[in-house]
């Protein structure tokens, strides 16, 4: 069973994306520094005439009481929120880094904004009034395994200097190791600083399902939910009602098990699941344990690498072959449909795209997402008085530690 990925992500549905907009006040630009007006009028309408001396000292006296009123109106205006009538909306966009797909990733974000611009039917308002282009839409590649000071660079250097409403976070990394743990210190920075994150990441089943689901996240790739739900649904399919879940050490693992017990708690009217045994193997012998159980299905969450000696192990204790169903996640599959010689003859899985097409694919769908959550939140007379301006800093005294318009706008 091939699961690519869910058509129009209906698990994003009813969820709103809408955020707080403003836009920069009289006398800021769009990074909401201030800015001078006074030049203008007076070079125009106090210019003295060629040869006059006597106006000199007036002229000086108007210089300086201008600039001195711009600078005041300028650093009030620095933190004020910004005004129903125009300005920027800025996003943040990582994906990960490869040699040549800088040229690939431009092209699928030129694409996406002009797809905005050009909607039929009912037409996306705030485009009308508010600056989203593509120098709104600030990249940033990252390493497969960043380390800790590269992920908070990304966030302060990159994101929070140009006031970031919201982060695209698009990876398509599966190593359900260290990139895991790097998603994970970078989600829940994102959500200490109050930031909404729009994810796709094929490792998201390695997440922590309670700091996951606490922080200001989105996720558009299948979840482990997702994934369990459509195992459960094989089983259903073929009036297996009995099987066994096993797994390895891999992130998430014990998240697994408690998917599987809450759909079964759902699907309980309909059909009725009956888990035999759940093993937990950190070495071959635990297999010992269904060997002698009645269970003749396996649910399988491990890496593909640990998938590969688990298989091996259970052909030598002859619980593979015609009598046996084993039934694995994406990420026992991988993005390489090849099948390894150590899998089983009539192994099912469950899989979606993680290609390098498919991440550029979810660029537009992502940037989309946000888009339609801006036009929610400014056409919201509630949200009159919020501001998408984040004014965030990671260096103290410098503006504000977390964004607390943040809550709302992801609500």
């Amino acid at each position: 069973m091939k699961v690519t990925r869910f058509p129009d992500v209906p698990w994003a549905r009813g969820r709103t994306l809408s955020g707080h907009e403003g836009e920069p006040s009289a006398g800021t630009n769009a990074e909401g520094e201030g800015r001078t007006h006074a030049s203008g009028p007076i070079s125009q309408t106090s210019r003295p005439e060629r040869g006059s001396r006597r106006r000199y000292p007036m002229l000086l006296r108007t210089w300086v009481v201008a600039l001195v009123a711009s600078s005041f109106s300028g650093a009030a205006a620095g933190h004020r929120p910004l005004p129903t009538g125009g300005g920027n909306v800025t996003i943040g966009l990582l994906l990960p880094k490869t040699m040549f797909g800088g040229r690939a990733y431009n092209k699928a974000i030129n694409e996406a904004i002009k797809d905005l611009h050009k909607l039929k039917g009912k037409k996306l308002t705030f485009l009308q009034r508010y600056n989203f282009g593509n120098q709104q839409v600030n990249s940033h590649m990252m390493e497969l395994t960043p380390s800790p000071t590269d992920i908070l660079n990304s966030l302060c250097k990159e994101f929070l200097s140009v006031n970031v409403s919201a982060i695209l976070y698009l990876m398509n990394y599966e190593k359900y190791g260290r990139s895991t743990a790097s998603a994970q210190y970078f989600l829940q920075l994102a959500g200490y600083l109050g930031i909404p994150v729009i994810a796709w990441n094929a490792d998201n089943s390695g997440l922590e399902r309670r700091a996951s689901q606490s922080s200001l996240q989105l996720q558009l790739a299948p979840s482990l939910e997702h994934q369990t739900a459509a195992m459960l649904s094989i089983l259903e399919r073929y009036k297996w009602h009995r099987f066994s879940v096993v797994t390895s050490q891999i992130a998430g693992h014990d998240d697994f098990i408690q998917a599987i017990r809450e759909r079964i708690t759902e699907v309980q009217d309909r059909f009725k699941f009956t888990i035999l045994n759940a093993v937990l193997v950190t070495k071959t012998s635990d297999l010992l344990e269904l060997v002698s159980s009645e269970s003749r299905v396996m649910l399988l969450y491990a890496t593909k690498e640990e998938a590969t000696h688990i298989l091996s192990a259970a052909r030598e204790y002859q619980i593979t072959g015609e009598n046996y169903v084993w039934v694995v996640t994406q990420s026992v599959i991988g993005d390489n449909m090849n099948p390894n010689h150590q899998f089983p003859v009539g192994m099912l899985g469950v899989h979606f795209d993680t290609s390098s097409d498919r991440l550029l694919a979810e660029i537009t769908t992502a940037i989309k997402v946000y888009a339609h959550g801006v036009e929610d939140f400014v056409n919201d007379p509630k949200n009159k008085d919020y501001s998408l301006n984040t004014q965030l800093s990671c260096e103290g005294g410098r503006g504000e530690s977390r964004w607390q318009t943040g809550d709302r706008f992801f609500k």
